[in-house]
């Protein structure tokens, strides 16, 4: 027997949430489809954030959701990283086609990326032909020290460069962070960088396309479209609950966003941070409004001659409760921001 594990938290309120068991059937292919169901028919008051299928009475580490036929996706905390959550922080997928898997984004340590190979490897034994990173950021690439079984591990073409300028800053501080729970974990830099939009197949019809960005998020953002489902996997171009973090540009990640927003091939998105996946109609602006509020209050500060340390203290604020981890990266957003604008 299989339950679903369904967690959901109030909208608009992300700190609250509930998990709930239900009965998912004889099979885990019946208990998919109850996930299915229950993730749609939930009370509209709640945003679905996972609906994994589990053995009845179990709760297991690394739970992964089916959020279409072939595309898993394992939700992460909203944290910053310690030992306790060993650093799973981003949102993690994977897609298995006729012939091959492909996985989106690693994690931030090796063991992380191994207990997502140990998911993979319960859906199907393919080899795994694609490791596509989303970004340099850590949280979502440092787990490819236990993916370099991929036949091919693909990022922006920047991202190389970005991850190698970073890597002992990287490394020191993930450590530090995480202690124990690091040990093992190297860089690995992708062994192909994209300057231009790419089709892979996985066989059948089951193509990805992948596309770099102009700078955004990072100076190295690459998204995934499977064509074959509508599943867009944004990496941290799309934050919900979690605060996007700037460490691009802002102007530049409104830009992306809105070339985005209503794509009519794009059914579903999945955020870097937030639930597994989120209705293409609403997925992007909760980043968007933040981003485009951020640049109008951040210009009325500079043209008020308001010095930068107090419009970290005041711009903005009024956005503090409708995120988590603002207190931690509001202040370096708008940081980022003043920096940007100050000289347009």
């Amino acid at each position: 027997m299989f339950e679903l594990l369904l967690t959901a938290c109030l909208a608009g309120q992300p700190g609250e949430c509930r998990t709930e068991r239900l009965p998912g059937g004889e099979t885990l292919a019946a208990c998919r489809e109850v996930a299915r169901i229950g993730a749609r028919g939930f009370p509209p008051a709640f945003e679905v954030q996972s609906y994994p299928c589990v053995a009845e009475g179990t709760s297991p580490d690394f739970p992964v959701s089916e959020i279409a036929p072939g595309v898993f996706v394992h939700k992460a905390v909203h944290a910053e990283p310690t030992l306790e959550n060993r650093g799973d922080l981003a949102n993690l997928s994977f897609v298995i086609g006729p012939e091959a898997v492909a996985v989106i984004d690693t994690g931030s340590t090796r063991a992380i990326g191994a207990a997502l190979l140990g998911a993979i490897r319960a859906e199907t034994e393919l080899p795994i032909r694609y490791v596509i990173l989303t970004h340099m950021h850590p949280d979502h690439s440092l787990g490819t020290a236990a993916l370099t079984e991929a036949e091919h591990i693909i990022a922006h073409h920047r991202m190389a460069d970005a991850l190698e300028a970073r890597r002992e800053a990287y490394l020191t501080a993930m450590a530090r962070f995480l202690g124990p729970a690091f040990q093992g974990t190297e860089i690995v830099l992708p062994r192909t960088g994209l300057s231009a939009p790419q089709d892979l197949s996985l066989g059948g019809d089951r193509v990805l396309r992948l596309t770099p960005h102009a700078t955004a998020h990072t100076d190295n953002d690459l998204s995934v479209l499977d064509r074959a489902t509508g599943t867009f996997f944004a990496g941290d171009l799309v934050f919900h609950d979690h605060l996007p973090a700037l460490d691009g540009s802002i102007l530049g990640w409104i830009a992306v966003l809105e070339t985005l927003m209503g794509q009519p091939e794009i059914a579903r998105v999945v955020p870097g941070h937030g639930p597994v996946a989120l209705p293409s109609e609403t997925a992007f602006t909760p980043t968007h409004s933040y981003l485009t509020r951020l640049v109008a209050d951040t210009r009325e500060a500079i043209a008020a001659g308001t010095p930068m340390l107090e419009a970290i203290r005041t711009v903005g604020i009024e956005s503090r409760a409708d995120w988590l981890l603002f207190d931690v990266f509001h202040p370096r957003n708008v940081t980022a921001a003043y920096k940007e604008l100050e000289w347009e």
